[in-house]
């Protein structure tokens, strides 16, 4: 009984929030028959909660009535940027979406306004390949031993697709490229290690504590990173042809960065000290002919021998 009256009152504030829904929409939604939403309409009109029809082929549910709920001053220019961060987090194949999502309709449900908002905002991404619910439960667990200075112990599955266990002390969580990571102590190797949390195979919280080290700054760990890897740190100096040049202008990559404009062939300086010679070394080959390595000589080389293997390739 009590799922019922819960779905009665989520179709309501779908409703609410998103003005007209077919049969089939909030069938999907609340995971149920639409026979089964039939009925909740005719528990709501029973309850005078008045639902109407459109007919027709472009036709649905639609609530008109706003006193059943307290409204809020939310104005379309508000609940339209929450619509845009949802949709970004949903590409970004956040965590909580799913919980964000009810949030937001909730917060839809409370406007107070006549017309419905037209909303045509797409985010082009890729999305990780993983199982979410589970990278989800681990997600919750390794939060849990967070707050309460727990320690895991994981099967951890390397780049390299080696098995290592790991006793480590969960500092932070945080989210690269649309997956999920967490830092922390690692007894094993005596510093701070990122994890990324689809490549935990088994883990377990512990019961043993540990001290949190209150000199740990976040920001100066992330510092000059120009991904998650923190390998060696150089500086770093490029000139990048147009037309990557001006995508490379539309983005701080790290907070040092300096670009100078060459205004002669329309390309660009750019300079800058970046930790994680791996990635970096992975984005300049991305921009394959547009750009020339002028320092470090050793990087220049590396380069170098990377584009004569991918020749080698193709003879």
């Amino acid at each position: 009984m009590l799922s019922k009256v819960s779905n009665a009152l989520k179709m309501l504030i779908l409703l609410k929030s998103r003005g007209k829904m077919t049969l089939q929409e909030l069938s999907d939604e609340l995971e149920v028959s639409k026979r089964q939403i039939i009925r909740y309409r005719e528990d709501l009109d029973k309850a005078g909660i008045y639902i109407d029809t459109i007919p027709g082929k472009y036709g649905g549910y639609v609530i008109n009535n706003k006193d059943y709920i307290l409204g809020l001053n939310v104005i379309d220019e508000e609940y339209l940027t929450l619509l845009s961060a949802l949709e970004h987090l949903k590409y970004e194949h956040f965590i909580g979406y799913s919980e964000l999502k009810s949030l937001v309709d909730k917060i839809g449900a409370l406007r107070d306004c006549e017309n419905d908002i037209s909303f045509d905002f797409v985010i082009k991404n890729t999305k990780s390949n993983y199982n979410l619910q589970r990278e989800k439960n681990i997600w919750f667990d390794i939060k849990a031993a967070l707050i309460l200075n727990k320690k895991i112990r994981i099967i951890y599955e390397s780049a390299k697709q080696e098995l290592n266990v790991r006793i480590v002390h969960p500092y932070y969580i945080f989210q690269y490229k649309g997956s999920m990571y967490f830092a922390g102590f690692c007894e094993y190797r005596n510093e701070m290690r990122d994890f990324k949390i689809s490549r935990i195979k088994e883990y377990r919280i512990l019961d043993e504590t540990f001290d949190r080290d209150s000199n740990f700054d976040v920001k100066e760990y992330m510092k000059n990173c120009f991904g998650i890897f923190k390998d060696q740190e150089i500086f770093i100096e490029l000139e990048i042809k147009y037309p990557i040049a001006q995508i490379i202008k539309e983005k701080i990559w790290v907070e040092n960065q300096e670009i100078q404009e060459l205004y002669n062939n329309n390309s660009i300086l750019f300079r800058a000290k970046m930790k994680g010679l791996t990635e970096v070394k992975s984005w300049i080959l991305s921009m394959g002919s547009n750009v020339k390595v002028i320092e470090p000589i050793s990087l220049k080389e590396e380069i170098k021998t990377e584009a004569e293997k991918i020749l080698e390739n193709y003879k």
